[in-house]
């Protein structure tokens, strides 16, 4: 089945076999770095298999090689769109401009077989200054393989409300984002961030405690980017079951199925779209509807969603 993958790190889809031959450590041991275990219990244990990718993208040939095998590896699952996203200042340590980290991606994602795009992560834990420098290189590289920012982080310890003034600047400038809510913190979360005006929530997952949320969203006409294996990494739910993604999608929200990070959730869509035909009986129409939301969602042109529908549908 085609597919569309609206929410992706590029940072937690490495290959451990490239975290391997780079650093000169068995694979075993890269995997252990990498992959969360499957009694993982917090957030905190989550986010710690983020420190060797981010060690190892520090230099423009590694940022272009992992781009590149992303691609490889997402015409593998079927995937005929990303929108992969990254914090570009966290690729600056060893003086990369942001420039430099940008086109080092860029050119690593070039494929005729792939049409993918670039959504760019301000961090909740950085100063105002630093996320400023993300909207700026965001609209210099704005419909040059950058179609968006987001707002990434620990969302429970930085309430939204101050980043206000970086998204009303991002709105005057034209650039279009999404925000991570409703994942660490509950509805509320949601509720302060759609107050930002964003046209997706990424994951958004605990709306379903909130019927006031459900309404918002359903008026404002929110996309969620349903991330379902990272949010049982990180203990959201303790079991697949307890998930409400289909009582979401029953409710008529523009619901899109993803995988947050590939390496580190260690799944694909195709076995995402397996496990929840096998849990909720989702079915192939359930998915080619949570597909074309996701194409009309994404951050492309009205003419580039008309040519992707068109190819969906082949």
């Amino acid at each position: 089945m085609k597919k569309i993958e609206l929410h992706l790190h590029l940072d937690g889809s490495i290959r451990p076999s490239t975290i391997s031959e780079l650093l000169q450590i068995n694979i075993e041991e890269a995997k252990n770095l990498m992959i969360v275990s499957n009694n993982n219990s917090t957030l905190k244990e989550y986010l710690e298999k983020f420190d060797i990718p981010l060690k190892v993208l520090q230099t423009k040939e590694n940022l272009t090689r992992v781009a590149k095998e992303l691609v490889e590896d997402l015409l593998k699952d079927n995937v005929i769109y990303a929108e992969i996203r990254f914090a570009p200042n966290k690729h600056t340590k060893n003086n990369l401009s942001l420039d430099e980290v940008i086109t080092a991606v860029l050119t690593g994602l070039k494929s005729n077989l792939l049409k993918t795009n670039l959504i760019l992560c301000m961090m909740r834990e950085d100063s105002f200054e630093d996320n400023l420098k993300v909207i700026n290189i965001a609209k210099k590289y704005l419909n040059k393989g950058v179609v968006a920012i987001d707002l990434a982080g620990n969302e429970a310890l930085y309430p939204i409300n101050n980043y206000e003034k970086l998204f009303a600047i991002a709105k005057q400038e034209h650039i279009p984002y999404t925000i991570h809510a409703g994942e660490a913190d509950g509805p509320t979360s949601i509720k302060n961030a759609i107050k930002m005006h964003p046209k997706r929530i990424g994951h958004g997952i605990r709306a379903i405690e909130d019927l006031d949320t459900i309404n918002l969203i359903k008026n404002e006409n929110i996309t969620l980017e349903i991330c379902p294996k990272s949010n049982l990494d990180t203990n959201i739910f303790s079991k697949l079951e307890d998930m409400p993604i289909k009582k979401l999608y029953d409710l008529g929200l523009n619901i899109t199925i993803n995988t947050d990070n590939r390496t580190v959730s260690n799944i694909n869509l195709t076995e995402t779209y397996k496990i929840l035909k096998n849990t909720f009986k989702f079915n192939d129409k359930d998915f080619l509807k949570m597909n074309t939301t996701a194409i009309l969602n994404s951050f492309l042109s009205e003419n580039e969603k008309k040519e992707l529908l068109n190819k969906l549908l082949e």
